[in-house]
């Protein structure tokens, strides 16, 4: 009996290690664009001089939207979207923008944040774009009239990560990342040579 439990047990490890890996392969499948190019520009963007960590003890336990993560683990986009709220005049943690989330279905099952939900806990200040494909151009219109780019890549291990873009120099973007403590923006090109997807926080016009 005891052998079969064994058994029982590796098959669901192997079978999660499975869902996980082709997860992450499927994300990569998503046509990436490398981290500098696009316009020359030199443009910084208001940022409050700090990062909102994802791990900060003030809200890292607490549990990210309706999944089994926290904000401390898995909480690298809310607090990128929470940085630029704040930077837009929306001032919010990732505590406080989680907790708006989960009052305004603002997730999906898995934690995903529903992008049509940030007007909602914005009080109709802020929006988000959802592009289908990441592009230069988008991220540079965006910075030039003063929105958010919040991007996507991969950490060592294959692990999907978010961080907020502040501005730009030259063809470099400068980027708040929410697992480092940095006092300053640093290039995105130091945190990865991919970005693999790209959302625009901005004022609604």
């Amino acid at each position: 009996m005891r052998r079969y439990a064994v058994i029982g047990l590796l098959a669901l490890v192997i079978l999660a290690t499975s869902c996980v890996m082709l997860r992450t392969c499927w994300a990569r499948m998503v046509p990436a664009i490398a981290s500098t190019g696009g316009r020359e520009l030199h443009i910084r963007l208001p940022d409050e001089g700090r990062t909102h960590l994802q791990k900060d003890q003030r809200w890292a336990a607490d549990q990210l939207g309706p999944s089994t993560g926290t904000l401390g683990s898995h909480g690298c986009l809310v607090s990128s979207v929470a940085m630029a709220c704040s930077d837009l005049g929306v001032k919010l943690t990732p505590k406080e923008l989680n907790e708006r989330l989960k009052k305004n279905d603002g997730f999906l099952p898995q934690g995903w944040v529903v992008w049509n939900a940030i007007p909602r806990v914005t009080d109709q200040k802020l929006t988000a774009e959802y592009h289908p494909a990441s592009s230069h151009k988008v991220m540079d219109k965006a910075l030039e009239q003063g929105a958010y780019p919040v991007v996507k890549y991969f950490l060592i291990g294959g692990i999907q990560h978010w961080c907020v873009i502040v501005g730009k120099d030259g063809l470099e973007y400068l980027a708040r990342d929410p697992l480092r403590d940095d006092k300053e923006p640093v290039k995105l090109s130091e945190l990865t040579a991919k970005i693999y997807a790209v959302r625009v926080i901005r004022r609604v016009e």
